[in-house]
């Protein structure tokens, strides 16, 4: 058996060295297809965990402050403002509730007074905005952390705006109470995130007391509308189930952009499954073309006493010794080609303000293999699929076709 498959070997790889123009044409194809598919899947991943980071940036879509509440809505969508009141028990009960469908994150903005902002490093005329945030439901403040202690954020630390001075895992004074600092924002272009501090609901009520214990002194609501739901749709059923609120909010495009994100990657995977099909199309056509020509000599090993599945094994171990050769080069060319592209699509979204995430070598290796073996695959079920109707033919009848 070990022989046979021996023999076998080196007679498909006597075949394909025969043909050197097709075989190396044919190789070089299939190299083009295994090595644009690798670049084409890292970097389109890359662009959209990309896309997804900064989508995620844009935290929610609309703002629940309390009946009358002033609201800035430039700042809406990322944090309650520090004059709004307090929201009624009855409303964060009845939010509760709604948090079933929509994702809703509670916030509290108080502003502090000179002494905090001295004792945080401020100027003492600098208006000192502190949030308190629940970790486990926010989606305005955690998603924009520069920098962290790579833990999660939890009671006994702060987050520092981007213009508040501190290193990561010092400790921070204020008012007799000790926080360890747990990361940075990056710079929102928000002077209320610039030079404000983020703690636990927890924390900040124990830091400046609300009239309000029970709710934690939370004056805001901000909601993410979920995958499909339009905006105004989600406005009105707020409206509805709370009372004494107003719903406010802008930037609804970038709303419906972010929402477009799975059905981007949708998408990009059905367009993936397309290019496969037509690349094993396109090779059964390929090995057809070939089959035709190569009549005769089935014929003759056929005549002189081989099995079919014998020939059918030379035929697409010929295949995938091509193939396999042909993928392997494309993706080493693709290995080599990726860190230029890396660096330069790195730059041009760095001038954009977004950052690139490009996946580890690991993950890199992983697709390789698994397109290596993709592509060995379909050019060996091509010549299995254009082969098969050819040697179920009589082998007089192909010796004597003349193709």
């Amino acid at each position: 058996m070990n022989a046979g498959f021996r023999t076998l070997c080196r007679l498909a790889l006597s075949n394909v060295t025969r043909r050197p123009l097709r075989s190396g044409l044919l190789a070089v194809a299939v190299a083009l297809a295994a090595g644009l598919s690798f670049l084409t899947v890292v970097l389109l991943g890359s662009l959209e965990q990309s896309l997804e980071s900064s989508f995620s940036r844009l935290g929610a879509d609309l703002l629940v402050v309390r009946q009358g509440a002033t609201v800035n809505l430039t700042q809406a969508l990322l944090a309650v403002q520090p004059e709004a009141p307090p929201l009624s028990p009855a409303t964060l009960g009845q939010a509760a509730m709604s948090e079933r469908a929509v994702r809703i994150s509670p916030q509290r903005a108080v502003r502090g007074g000179e002494r905090l902002a001295l004792e945080a490093g401020l100027a003492s005329h600098t208006s000192l905005p502190l949030y308190g945030i629940d970790p486990q439901r926010d989606t305005t403040v955690i998603p924009w952390l520069e920098s962290s202690r790579g833990i999660d954020f939890q009671d006994g630390q702060v987050i520092l705006g981007s213009s508040v001075r501190g290193r990561l895992g010092d400790r921070l004074q204020l008012l007799g109470l000790t926080f360890q600092i747990h990361g940075r924002l990056a710079p929102t272009g928000i002077a209320s995130h610039e030079n404000g501090l983020f703690f636990t609901l927890h924390d900040l009520e124990q830091l400046v007391p609300s009239p309000s214990p029970t709710t934690l002194g939370v004056n805001g609501l901000l909601v993410q509308a979920p995958e499909g739901m339009p905006i105004e749709r989600l406005r009105f059923r707020l409206l509805a189930q709370l009372e004494g609120v107003q719903v406010v909010g802008s930037r609804t495009l970038f709303a419906v952009v972010r929402q477009a994100g799975t059905a981007m990657t949708a998408v990009l995977v059905l367009l993936s499954v397309i290019l496969l099909l037509c690349f094993a199309l396109l090779l059964t056509l390929m090995y057809a073309g070939i089959a035709s020509e190569r009549h005769r000599e089935m014929g003759l090993l056929l005549s002189l006493g081989a099995l079919p599945h014998q020939v059918m094994g030379l035929l697409v171990g010929e295949a995938s010794l091509i193939c396999g050769s042909g993928g392997g080069l494309g993706l080493g060319a693709a290995a080599l080609i990726g860190p230029p592209i890396r660096r330069l699509l790195g730059h041009r979204l760095a001038i954009s303000g977004l950052s690139l995430h490009w996946p580890a070598a690991a993950a890199q290796g992983s697709l390789a293999a698994g397109l290596w073996v993709l592509v060995t695959g379909i050019g060996a079920l091509a010549a299995a699929l254009a082969m098969a109707p050819v040697l179920r033919r009589d082998p007089l009848e192909l010796v004597q076709d003349d193709g």
